[in-house]
C-alpha cells in the first residue's frame, strides 16, 4: 500500500500530513502474503489418494476442500441414471456437469458432483453398491486453514483502513485532499473486493465437496459376419469385370495409335527401298 503524502497545503489550513494518513495504514507485514499452496500433513492424509475409510471429518476450526474421483462399470447405465438421481436428493447433492460418450465397445457418462462436506461419505459410499466393478477410486483432501486466516486478516485489516479513509474523506476541506483521499479509498475498496471474492470461493470449496464420477455400461458383443455373394452373383461379376477389362485394353490400343501410324509408316518406308 503506498503512503499518501499530502504536500500542497501548509500546516495552518487544516490539510492532513503524510505523516497522519501514514498512522492509519497497517504494517506492511500484515499483508505480506503466506504460502498459499498448504497441503495436510503426511500424518493428516495429504493430497494422495486413499480409501474413504481413511476420512477426515472437518472440525469447527480446520477448514478442508475435499474431492474424490470414482471410475465404477455399472450394468445398466439408464437404471445407475435414474438410482443416482434419487441419491442426489437424498443427501442435497447436485450435478454441475454432465456428458456422455457413446463407442462401438462401451457407453460413458461423465458427471461432476457437488454434495454438503458432511454427507459427502455417505453418498460417495452408496455409490459403490452399483458398481459390477471398481476400476478406480481416489481421495484428495487439502487443508486450507492458513489460507482461511490469511484471507480473513487481510479483509479485516482492509475494512479498517477503509472506515479511516472515509473518516479522513468526511474532514477534508478543500477539493486537492478529497481527491487524494477518494483513490487511496477505491485502491481498498477494489482490495476488499478480491480478498471477499477469495473467501466466498473458499467457503464454497469448502462447504461443497467435489466427486468426479464416471459410470461406463459395455455394450454386449455381437458377431456381424460379412455379407457374401452367392454363386450366381459371383459369375456375373466376374463377367462384368471380364467384360470391362476388355473395353479397357481396347481403349488403351487406341490410345496408341500415333505410335502405330508412326510405325507403319517406317515400315512401308522400308519396304519400298527394298523393293
Amino acid at each position: 500500500m503506498s503512503v499518501l503524502i499530502l504536500s500542497s497545503c501548509g500546516p495552518n489550513n487544516g490539510a492532513y500530513t503524510g505523516q497522519e494518513l501514514n498512522e492509519t495504514a497497517p504494517a506492511e507485514s500484515e499483508f505480506t502474503p503466506r504460502n498459499e499452496s498448504m497441503k495436510l500433513s503426511a500424518d493428516s492424509y495429504s493430497g494422495r489418494a486413499m480409501a474413504t475409510s481413511n476420512f477426515v471429518e472437518q472440525d469447527n476450526t480446520s477448514k478442508i476442500i475435499t474431492t474424490a474421483n470414482l471410475n465404477i462399470e455399472v450394468a445398466s447405465l439408464e437404471k445407475f441414471e435414474a438410482s443416482l438421481s434419487e441419491l442426489l436428493s437424498k443427501y442435497k447433492a447436485n450435478v454441475t456437469n454432465q456428458s456422455r460418450n457413446d463407442s462401438d465397445r462401451r457407453l460413458d457418462a461423465y458427471f461432476t458432483i457437488r454434495v454438503p462436506q458432511d454427507q459427502f461419505n455417505n453418498l460417495f459410499e452408496e455409490l459403490k453398491p452399483f458398481a459390477k466393478k471398481i476400476e478406480h477410486q481416489s481421495l484428495n483432501q487439502q487443508d486450507v486453514t492458513e489460507q482461511f486466516i490469511d484471507v480473513e486478516t487481510r479483509l479485516k485489516n482492509r475494512k479498517a483502513l477503509e472506515a479511516r479513509y472515509l473518516e479522513l474523506l468526511k474532514k477534508a476541506n478543500n477539493v486537492n485532499d478529497m481527491l487524494n483521499i477518494e483513490r487511496q479509498l477505491n485502491q481498498v475498496r477494489s482490495e476488499i473486493e478480491s480478498q471477499e471474492g477469495r473467501l466466498k470461493y473458499l467457503n464454497d470449496q469448502v462447504d461443497m465437496s467435489t466427486i468426479q464420477l464416471n459410470a461406463y455400461e459395455v455394450k454386449p458383443y455381437v458377431y456381424e459376419p460379412e455379407n457374401q455373394d452367392n454363386f450366381g452373383q459371383r459369375i456375373l461379376k466376374s463377367l462384368a469385370n471380364g467384360w470391362a477389362g476388355f473395353i479397357n485394353g481396347i481403349m488403351w490400343l487406341i490410345g496408341l495409335w500415333p505410335l502405330i501410324l508412326v510405325i507403319g509408316i517406317v515400315v512401308l518406308v522400308i519396304k519400298k527401298r527394298t523393293a
